[in-house]
Order: C-alpha cells, then structure tokens, then sequence
C-alpha cells in the first residue's frame, strides 16, 4: 500500500507545480534577425566563391560581393578587392579548367567558413582549402583567412581530406 501511495503521489508531483516544466519559446526577433543575417552571409560567401573560382569572374565577384575595405590574411595577397582581382584573374586565365567544389559550409555571427576541395584541372590532385570570412553587417566580405593543404600521394590513414 505504501508503495502505491508513493507512486501516486510522485506521479501528482510530477503533473503538479512540483516538478520543472519544459517549455518552448518563440524566437525573439533578435534570433530570428540573427538568424536570416547568417543565412544571408553563407549564402553571398557561397554566391562569391562560385562567382570567382568556378565563373572565373573574379572582378564581377570583388564587385558584388567584397566590402569597401577588404583585409586579407593569406601572405601572398594584398588587401584590397583589387589586390584579389589582381591575383586570380591571371591564375583563372592560367588555368581555365580550374574549379572548387564546396564540402562544407559553417557559420557562426558575422563568420562563414568553407571546407573545399580545389582543382586546376580534372588531372590535378588537388588541395584541401579551408577559406574563413567575416562579413559586416551588410552582408559584404570584409576579412579573409584561409589554410590550403595540397592532398597527398599517400596518407598515413584511409581517411579522406573531405
């Protein structure tokens, strides 16, 4: 009986005040801005890489899509949209086959990172890229960082680089 009378009651408190509600809450506006500003931002960074690497439009790309003022941390490229104009348009030219193929996409605040598979050409083996970007709160690329990883003739595991 008494066991009985302490499954009752557990069972009362539980469905009373006694025990925590879960509740869900609406998104405030500030999430839901928040929210479609990364969105908006994933999709300019993915919009300006397929315009500048794949279209090899690199110009039409820095207009669109790169911010007045444009820091670069990659050592061999000035700062600048022009810098970058600079230094892939004779590379794309260089090498017309030249693609890259977007792995993965992160974002985070006014971040978008890229994981990408780069190729000059179908028989290139290749590099592993990852690409970081800040936007501002206009949605245009302001800052660049990235790390590029040539993919090997062997490796000391069976895992891909993507």
């Amino acid at each position: 009986m008494k066991k009985l009378l302490l499954a009752a009651a557990t069972a009362a408190c539980l469905l009373s005040a006694c025990g925590t509600a879960q509740t869900t809450t609406a998104p405030t506006t500030a999430q839901t801005n928040m929210q479609s500003q990364i969105e908006r931002n994933k999709a300019n960074v993915l919009a300006f890489y397929d315009l500048a690497f794949n279209q090899h439009q690199p110009q039409q790309a820095v207009a669109r899509y790169i911010g007045n003022e444009y820091i670069q941390h990659n050592p061999s490229v000035a700062d600048g949209g022009q810098a970058f104009i600079d230094v892939f348009a004779p590379f794309l030219q260089q090498h017309p086959q030249s693609r890259a193929e977007v792995k993965r996409v992160v974002a985070e605040g006014d971040l978008v990172v890229l994981h990408i598979f780069s190729r000059t050409s179908p028989q290139d083996r290749g590099r592993a890229i990852a690409d970081i970007f800040r936007l501002d709160k206009n949605g245009k690329i302001v800052e660049h960082w990235d790390v590029v990883q040539p993919l090997p003739e062997q490796s000391a595991n069976n895992n891909s680089m993507f």
